[in-house]
Formats: C-alpha cells, sequence, structure tokens
C-alpha cells in the first residue's frame, strides 16, 4: 500500500483538450455505468463486474483501442482501464458501448492513486503499454518503471499473475528490464512481440519515426529461498 499521507509521484503530463458538445453528452451519460471511482473502500470485482473472474489493470490506455479490443478477444477476464485525459476516457466510453463489452470498466484518473483499493495478490496481470517516457534524467523518477512502483505492482498481483510493460524508447526499457530483473519475486524479460497486443496509436507512430517497440513480460513466482520455484512460463 501506498503512503496514504503523501501523494504518489506523478507519472503523466496533465493535457488539457475540451470535448465537443456530443461527446461531452455521451461522457456524461457513460461515466457513470462504466467508471469506478478513484478513491474509496477497497474493490469489490465481483460488485463491480457481477462475477469472479481474473482481473487486469491497463495503465495508461490512450483513445482505448487497445484496451477494448483485447476485452473482446478475453470475455473470460475482467479489465479495468486507467487514464487521466479526458478524450481518451470519453473515446473509450463510446467504443465499450459500441462493441457491447460488459468486461470492461474506467478510471478517471491517477493509476497509482486507485491501486490503493485493489487487494493485495489480487490481480491476474498489470499492463502499462508505451507510458510517458521522462526522457530528461530529471525527471526519471516519474516514469511508471520506477523500483517503488514495480514493488507495488508485485504486491497486487496473485501468483502467477503477469507485468507486461511495453516501450519504444530503449532507455526506457533497459530501465524496466534491470528494476524488474532485480526483483526477488519476477521472472521473465524481453519477449518477441506478442501478436495478441494489438498496435496502439502511439506504437504506430513510434514505428514511423523508426523506434522499434520492445516488450518486456515478466510473472510473478516463489522468490528464490522461499520454497521451490517453477518456470516463469
Amino acid at each position: 500500500m501506498a503512503d496514504v499521507g503523501r501523494p504518489p509521484v506523478r507519472t503523466f503530463k496533465p493535457r488539457r483538450r475540451p470535448l465537443t458538445t456530443e461527446r461531452a453528452a455521451s461522457m456524461e451519460r457513460l461515466e457513470p455505468v462504466w467508471c469506478v471511482d478513484e478513491v474509496g473502500p477497497t474493490l469489490d470485482p465481483v460488485a463491480v463486474f457481477g462475477r469472479a473472474a481474473p482481473l487486469i489493470v491497463d495503465i495508461g490506455i490512450g483513445f482505448g483501442d487497445t484496451l477494448t479490443t483485447m476485452a473482446a478477444a478475453e470475455p473470460d477476464h475482467d479489465l479495468i482501464g486507467c487514464d487521466v485525459h479526458t478524450p481518451g476516457i470519453a473515446s473509450t466510453l463510446a467504443r465499450i458501448e459500441s462493441m457491447g463489452l460488459t468486461n470492461v470498466r474506467l478510471l478517471h484518473g491517477d493509476a497509482l492513486v486507485f491501486l490503493d483499493r485493489v487487494a493485495p495478490s489480487s490481480l491476474a496481470g498489470i499492463r502499462v503499454y508505451f507510458p510517458d517516457p521522462w526522457p530528461k534524467a530529471r525527471h526519471r523518477h516519474r516514469r511508471m518503471a520506477s523500483e517503488a512502483n514495480v514493488d507495488r505492482f508485485v504486491g497486487l498481483l496473485a501468483d502467477g499473475g503477469t507485468l507486461h510493460i511495453a516501450t519504444d524508447i530503449d532507455d526506457y526499457a533497459a530501465q524496466a528490464q534491470r528494476v524488474c530483473d532485480a526483483h526477488p519475486a519476477l521472472a521473465g524479460g524481453v519477449v518477441d512481440r506478442p501478436d495478441w497486443r494489438p498496435e496502439t496509436r502511439y506504437e504506430r507512430k513510434g514505428l514511423a519515426a523508426g523506434r522499434t517497440p520492445i516488450d518486456l513480460l515478466y510473472r510473478k513466482v516463489e522468490p528464490a529461498g522461499h520454497g521451490v520455484g517453477t518456470a516463469p512460463f
């Protein structure tokens, strides 16, 4: 659990862009139906989704294309997509409705604040696709793939749960790999780009600019010295 007396380090750059009148009205109608609160009591996934199913938290969903595509392909999983940017949340809400999805909820706010509501060892997966790169050295403590954040993610994952990070910034990938490799309860590393991860808008821009996406996939395992380990994949 994060220190409730201190807000988490901001891992995103605030962006302000107004919605069209039509999109604002749609969001006003849909947000109470499909969004969960940023703060509150410990999340009860069965109460939220109406069933017990493996739960995945997706941090930084952009305009929701990847989240909703994966939700449609994974009907036996429930997903909570998190983002602070209103246009992306509005777009994702519209996609949820048009696609008839029932296994998706959204968090319109800071994922690191919301994670205080998530019970330890309760998540099947955490996904962080193309997070803010924070390229300047003085800002790197704001990266989502920090030692503190990764340790927190591990505490929220169930045994065998996965942490999947994708980035096209080489230095970010190196940092994420270094932090994850050093964690005693994570096993994994760089993998070939999974064909089940849809291409994101940011990823397409990076490819056009000559950048190569890097996927890091880790699984929570029994730390060495705490029992017999199992293969991570």
